[in-house]
């Protein structure tokens, strides 16, 4: 009885701990959420304060403005009251009823009135004229009410950077998905993604979910496995778990891939054997697993962005200015001693986050990624963490196996030293990545899943005024990557046979639009026209005066994809002028943000969302009247890179001057198109 009585005491404080250990944990948890909220409520603060600050010291603006307006007023109600004095003068002196005097027939009675004597009124005085503010009578502001339309967005994976929710471009797919975070990252937006099982209620989430494939990756232990952990035993082979899951599936119709995202491809054969498809990221790999499993049921998925997270949007903050490392690099030189014997202070080098041991979850990572100016990566470098700091806009320096640290600080020097080629590297390489939704097409396909999503047909919009203009217009589309799949043109003066026979000439692939105007018409009606006849998802607008480069289209239209944005454009861009030789750069450092405005010639928007804005009857100001639209209709516009396409005007004036910056004279194809 003793023993049992201890061991009944035994269990009894075994659960006791683990109920304590239990609220301690939530207790951690609890407060640590509650210093998260105090450092954002800290943040909004300073953010309110800042903001109040502004407006201040704008109101004091505006107060010297109206009282400097008030005096030069009063100067000018005084000048014409003398004015109108002396004019009384003259009109009461002696020596101008002369001339009434020689032509009148009673010249006795002006005599009389000239030896009257004269009353002038006295002069104006300055001091009489007070300076006033006028008064006007100030309106009252309607008040603000929640609009339901606001864009859903989720908790901030990082500080600072927020991640929409939506939309998915399979909404009708659902997988079960024993991934890590990374890869829960890249595939949140490709379908209906379930993740919150294990071995103990995957039969209950299958018979819940119902869903169609069953995806399970390679993962390793660490901060960044997924599922809370609770498959790495199975996936290691030390429990029946996964082949349990494997086997349900299979007597569901529910159609198994395991993809294999990394390391030892013997490690990973016991678990990947189960599977009907397996999946790898390189054809060499696939050749291993095709001899190891003896069968053909392989296929290759290589690593891929998810543009919802790996996007050039920046981080609060922006870039910290420090250089980073990734992988084995070699550390720079000890500093060489100046003139004066002392040696001038190192340039620090820290690695980037989530490398070796470190725990830095990926949530933070997705920060961490957009912090650096630059990132050194080393030849053992993980290439799916370099092609994702590639995507958030970080330039990327690979050295070559071997190089010395004197080599790779000087490379590093020659770039941080010229931020027009960081910036050119930079944007190099966010093209060059590939987004992962895509990727999924073939393997759907093979696995005898539908895979149909919205492509996101383009429609190319113009309205020209000659031939010349044509030609040039016909010429930009020619040259895209990216070519649209309708062309809508607006000619003013030209015959619309003509115009529709050129154009197809030029462009035999696409569906051509013509539309002759009557009599003469503005650029804004003519685009307006153009605009109802469009059946594109998306509609370019394309000015056909201007410069676009060959890979403006297919870089513009990514953006659908990262921002929930429902009009894109440049507000930062280049502009030449012809007639001098002279390059501008319009509102640098305009990138990679939401902003009230950007240019009219370089619109691609949701094309009911342009039909709603409308393109007003007006000849050169058509885009100001646009975006004046989009801000009284709240419509969210985005503003992407400054390369691709030149503004070419015969000069520069109102806005095209204000906040450019002269880049020389010089053409501006090498500086834009990319």
């Amino acid at each position: 009885m003793s023993e049992r009585s201890e061991l009944a005491a035994l269990r009894q404080a075994l659960a006791r701990a683990v109920e304590q250990a239990s609220g301690a944990a939530e207790l951690a948890r609890l407060l640590t959420e509650h210093r998260r909220r105090l450092d954002e409520a800290a943040r909004s603060e300073a953010e309110a304060l800042t903001r109040l600050r502004e407006v201040e010291a704008r109101l004091k603006t505006v107060e010297r403005q109206n009282a400097q307006l008030a005096k030069n007023l009063a100067e000018q109600r005084y000048q014409t009251e003398v004015a109108n004095w002396r004019l009384a003068s003259v009109q009461e002196s002696r020596w101008i009823k002369l001339g009434d005097a020689l032509h009148t027939k009673n010249p006795g009675a002006v005599a009389k009135t000239l030896k009257a004597p004269v009353t002038k009124p006295p002069a104006p005085k300055r001091s009489e004229f007070k300076p006033e503010v006028p008064a006007v009578q100030e309106a009252a502001p309607a008040p603000a009410q929640a609009d339901p339309r606001a864009p859903q967005v989720s908790a901030p994976m990082a500080e600072g950077f927020m991640v929409p929710k939506g939309p998915l471009a399979r909404p009708y797919l659902t997988v079960a998905g024993v991934i890590d975070r990374q890869t829960e990252a890249l595939l949140r937006y490709e379908w209906r993604l379930v993740t919150n099982f294990g071995p103990d209620n995957w039969e209950a989430m299958l018979d819940q979910q119902q869903p169609h494939v069953l995806f399970v990756e390679s993962v390793r232990p660490g901060p960044r496995q997924g599922n809370g952990g609770r498959w790495l035993e199975a996936l290691a082979g030390e429990t029946r778990a996964l082949r349990d899951l494997v086997e349900g599936c299979r007597k569901r119709g529910i159609k198994t891939v395991f993809w294999h995202s990394g390391g030892p491809v013997s490690r990973a054969v016991p678990a990947a054997e189960h599977f009907e498809y397996v999946l790898t990221t390189n054809e060499a790999r696939a050749r291993e697993w095709r001899a190891a499993l003896r069968h053909d049921r392989v296929g290759v998925l290589p690593h891929g962005i998810q543009p919802r997270v790996h996007n050039p949007v920046p981080a609060a903050g922006g870039r910290s200015g420090e250089v980073v490392t990734l992988g084995t690099v070699s550390p720079p030189p000890a500093p060489q001693p100046g003139p004066d014997g002392e040696a001038a202070p190192p340039r620090p080098w820290t690695a980037l986050a989530g490398q070796g041991d470190d725990k830095t979850s990926y949530d933070d990572l997705l920060t961490a990624y957009r912090r650096p100016a630059l990132v050194i990566a080393a030849a053992d470098a993980d290439p799916r963490v370099i092609g994702e700091v590639a995507a958030c806009g970080t330039p990327v320096l690979q050295v070559r196996a071997g190089a010395k640290g004197e080599e790779i600080v000087a490379a590093a020097e020659i770039l941080m030293a010229d931020p027009e080629r960081l910036a050119r590297e930079a944007h190099l390489a966010w093209r060059a990545r590939t987004a992962v939704t895509p990727l999924f097409d073939p393997i759907l396909d093979v696995l005898g899943v539908p895979s149909v999503r919205n492509s996101g047909a383009i429609t190319a919009i113009g309205a020209v005024a000659g031939p010349a203009e044509l030609d040039h217009l016909l010429a930009q589309i020619v040259r895209q990557v990216h070519r649209p799949g309708q062309l809508v043109v607006v000619a003013d003066g030209m015959d619309a046979g003509l115009v529709e026979k050129t154009a197809r000439q030029a462009l035999p692939e696409l569906d051509v639009v013509v539309r002759a105007a009557d009599e003469p018409i503005t650029r804004g009606a003519g685009l307006d026209r153009a605009l109802r006849l469009a059946d594109g998802d998306h509609v370019a607008v394309l000015d056909s005066r201007d410069l676009y480069g060959e890979h403006y289209l297919a870089d513009l239209v990514r953006h659908f994809d990262s921002t929930d944005a429902e009009v894109l454009g440049k507000a930062s861009f280049y502009a030449h002028l012809p007639k001098t030789g002279t390059t501008l750069l319009r509102q640098p450092g305009a990138e990679h943000r939401f902003l009230p405005e950007v240019a009219g010639g370089t619109l691609l928007a949701r094309r009911q969302t342009l039909i709603d804005l409308g393109f007003a009857d007006v000849s050169e100001e058509w885009g100001e009247v646009v975006m004046r639209q989009c801000r009284t209709d709240g419509v969210r516009v985005y503003s992407a890179d400054r390369f691709s396409y030149v503004c070419v005007r015969d000069s520069a004036e109102g806005a095209l001057l204000a906040s450019s910056r002269l880049e020389g004279y010089l053409p501006a194809e090498p500086l834009a198109l990319l």
